[in-house]
């Protein structure tokens, strides 16, 4: 971003002042060997000087960095707002430039700056900076000030953005603001960078909401990657005859499929594979009947009769005739069960339409967060299913996610014999996580999150990770280690600091957008 140096000859000036030094030592031991009275003290002052001089260069070495930063802060602050500015006239470019310097440089920090060198050339603009530092112990030698230096070249055709934001919209959100804190924060960061760059060629947006299972639309059930034909080997497990999953919407009268999916069989499920055929397809989803009748209970979704004696509950809850012309009375139970998020809203230039599925987010379900991270990459990759954003190696452009979650990962446990709720990976006794153990299902969907976290971070793509009003050791290092550096990971902020941490990532992007 910036060409940091010194700006005067300090380093010749301290040779210099060495070997002058070096000059009139040479004449003291030479005049020692003549005269010896007193060799002892001055044997000693000779040897001190030198320490005193390598003592005071290493402390006003240390203030004169401390400098340099600040004055490169001050300047990073000026070139954003100048780069940003839709003005044209260099005038009102320099007096802002000068005046968001002097915002950010405060009189009464270390170093006198001075004047802000501003120059314009092409379609960059360069803005260059020194300040005087009064040395201390230097001025044993003669050096009484240092000047130090930074640059940094801006383009006014900023680079290009895109940006994903994952975020939680599990049950837990609902309590306590936390759901509204969230939207308010995300539209935040939305406006902040959008009026930096309204062209929307240059700044791009996706959403992707979580919980349980993941919404991608009913739109693209004929897009090619939705499994309509039984390739997937996960599809139609949770029915006797492994019917195809939409031919059992079919019966139902008054359900269809209301857009979620469930996750590719491993390592699909972390992986950004292109769908073309066979496991590589989403299989839609769909929550079958759980057993009901005298003597079962602790079944969360039993919303048909199961038109059987049959005792044995694998058999009563995979029997696909009772679905034939029924209808679903209840409201909440279902084929959709746990699938209850706003759908992904895909990489788009128009912040009004992040900016709506921002608002239509709701707060329901359980925390499956590799669910939601997967997607989040499926969004931001030039890969289908989903092809807007840019390929890895376009140089001008940036791509990041933003991961939130207020809770650890949950399977929803139950004990029946299907060992959980149904979620994005079914029932934690298919399988399908690597174990059958609702007490493991956690650690698994930790360590598929991890694989997420490498993975994505493997593109190139930058990783900012949130945990937010929570209180978990593990989680909390998960997302630690998720992030792309540590300075991207913010933990447990309160609702009013999270659309602080929201405004320090805008603003952390906003830099990136700066020419190199």
């Amino acid at each position: 971003m910036r060409n940091i140096k010194n700006q005067s000859p300090f380093q010749n000036y301290i040779q210099r002042k060495l070997s002058a030094f070096r000059h009139s030592a040479t004449g003291l031991v030479s005049r020692f060997g003549k005269d010896r009275s007193g060799a002892i003290a001055i044997m000693f002052g000779i040897a001190v000087i030198p320490i005193l001089i390598g003592a005071g260069v290493a402390v006003d070495y240390s203030r004169a960095l401390t400098v340099k930063n600040r004055l490169s802060q001050a300047i990073d602050a000026a070139a954003l707002a100048v780069g940003a500015s839709k003005e044209t006239d260099e005038d009102v470019l320099k007096q802002m430039a000068k005046d968001y310097f002097a915002a950010n440089y405060s009189p009464y920090e270390l170093g006198t700056p001075g004047a802000l060198q501003i120059t314009f050339a092409d379609k960059k603009i360069t803005i260059a900076a020194t300040a005087e530092l009064p040395t201390t112990l230097m001025n044993l030698v003669g050096i009484t000030k240092m000047d130090v230096g930074s640059n940094v070249e801006v383009s006014k055709e900023l680079r290009r953005l895109e940006v994903v934001m994952v975020l939680d919209n599990t049950g837990s959100m609902g309590s306590g603001g936390k759901i509204d804190a969230l939207k308010s924060a995300a539209t935040d960061l939305v406006n902040i960078l959008a009026a930096e760059q309204p062209d929307q060629d240059k700044l791009k947006f996706g959403l992707v909401p979580f919980s349980a299972a993941v919404k991608v639309g009913t739109a693209y059930q004929n897009s090619g990657w939705i499994d309509v034909g039984k390739q997937n080997s996960l599809h139609g497990i949770q029915f006797e005859n492994t019917d195809n999953v939409f031919d059992v919407y079919n019966k139902l009268s008054n359900r269809s499929w209301s857009g979620c999916v469930e996750a590719r069989p491993s390592p699909l499920d972390v992986s950004d594979t292109p769908p073309v055929a066979g496991d590589t397809l989403w299989v839609p989803y769909f929550a079958p009947d759980e057993p009901n009748g005298s003597g079962i209970w602790g079944y969360s979704n039993s919303y048909l009769s199961d038109n059987t004696s049959n005792s044995n509950l694998d058999y009563r809850q995979k029997k696909s005739n009772k679905y034939d012309a029924q209808s679903v009375s209840s409201s909440s139970k279902g084929p959709q069960y746990n699938c209850v998020t706003a759908p992904i809203a895909p990489l788009s230039g128009d912040t009004t339409e992040v900016l709506n599925a921002i608002q239509a987010m709701d707060a329901n379900g359980y925390t499956l967060i590799p669910l939601g991270l997967a997607w989040g990459w499926r969004v931001i990759s030039p890969e289908e299913p989903f092809t807007e954003g840019v390929a890895y190696t376009e140089k001008d452009t940036d791509k990041a996610i933003i991961l939130l979650t207020d809770g650890l990962n949950n399977i929803g446990a139950q004990g029946n014999h299907n060992k959980s709720r149904y979620n994005g990976y079914g029932f934690v006794a298919q399988g399908r996580l690597g174990t059958t153990s609702s007490s493991q299902a956690q650690n698994a969907l930790d360590t598929r999150t991890s694989t997420l976290c490498t993975n994505i971070k493997a593109t190139g793509v930058i990783v900012y990770t949130i945990t937010f009003q929570l209180d978990d050791d593990d989680t909390e290092t998960l997302f630690r280690n998720c992030a792309t550096d540590p300075s991207k990971y913010y933990n447990s902020p309160s609702n009013a600091e999270l659309q602080t941490a929201f405004k320090a990532i805008a603003k952390d992007l906003g830099k990136l957008r700066l020419s190199k």
